[in-house]
């Protein structure tokens, strides 16, 4: 089986190949090294000027490699302070303003739980104007550490690292292509009947199986308003609806209602 950021990264090249590169990526949860590992990969492979990315023999792959990559741009705590600050994405915004050395800046904010309110608030009006020549990557710790209106302006991947949400995330993923086909609820049901009879666990699962389905659906959502004129509206209406219909189920997970009442509910919904 392939290891979960090994699917991250197929799934962003994919999207990068068709021509739906965001301007915000937002990695949370899982361990930092899996964070880090994945948010370098990221940066590096915007740089990288081959077919096959990232390359490691190209001048861009060589120079971020190196550590001297121009407009690789990173944002971390700094030692003496506790959080990372307004001052810092201030300074990042006016390092935007100005032209990238190449075709873009990649931007890596490290631990970006860190960020206090001021900070994040600075870096909406960015992720909500973005500069057209920068991508911006977060990586976090914990999701509800970050504004939702913050998420809700990046393409989110919610890591674990712990091998059970493997079969959550592949729920996930086959219930949004459902979605996003329009099938009939017997074949979204079905997606969902092993969690649906896991008596010891299924409170749990179900709503890890909630973060990855909204996850995905944001990831499609946002694939598809970037569609470069291909966008079906029918299709960005139907995943916004199932978006509200995610997050009302996982408020009555969270208020102890029936795992399979609420999830079944859910496919009606979706």
């Amino acid at each position: 089986m392939q290891d979960q950021n090994s699917r991250i990264k197929n799934q962003i090249i994919t999207s990068i190949r068709r021509g739906r590169l965001v301007h915000a990526y937002a990695f949370t949860g899982g361990t930092a090294q899996q964070r880090t590992e994945l948010g370098t990969w990221l940066c590096r492979t915007l740089f990288c000027e081959a077919e096959d990315k990232p390359c490691g023999e190209c001048l861009p792959c060589r120079k971020f490699l190196h550590g001297n990559h121009e407009d690789f741009l990173i944002v971390k705590k700094p030692q003496d302070r506790e959080s990372i600050v307004k001052d810092q994405i201030l300074e990042l915004t006016d390092r935007l303003m100005l032209k990238p050395f190449g075709s873009r800046y990649a931007v890596m904010i490290e631990d970006a739980q860190l960020m206090n309110a001021a900070a994040q608030n600075k870096l909406l009006k960015t992720l909500e104007e973005p500069a057209s020549e920068a991508v911006i990557v977060l990586l976090a710790d914990r999701r509800e550490a970050l504004l939702p209106t913050v998420l809700s302006r990046c393409v989110c991947f919610s890591l674990s690292d712990e091998a059970s949400s493997f079969r959550e995330e592949a729920a996930a993923e086959k219930l949004a292509g459902l979605i996003l086909s329009g099938a009939e609820y017997y074949k979204k049901k079905a997606v969902l009947e092993d969690i649906i009879r896991d008596k010891d666990d299924s409170r749990t699962r179900a709503e890890d199986f909630l973060n990855a389905l909204e996850a995905r659906l944001m990831t499609l959502l946002k694939e598809e308003k970037t569609g470069n004129g291909k966008t079906s509206n029918e299709e960005v209406s139907r995943l916004s609806e199932a978006v509200k219909a995610v997050l009302e189920a996982r408020r009555c997970i969270r208020q102890l209602h029936s795992v399979a009442y609420t999830l079944k509910q859910l496919c009606l919904r979706v």
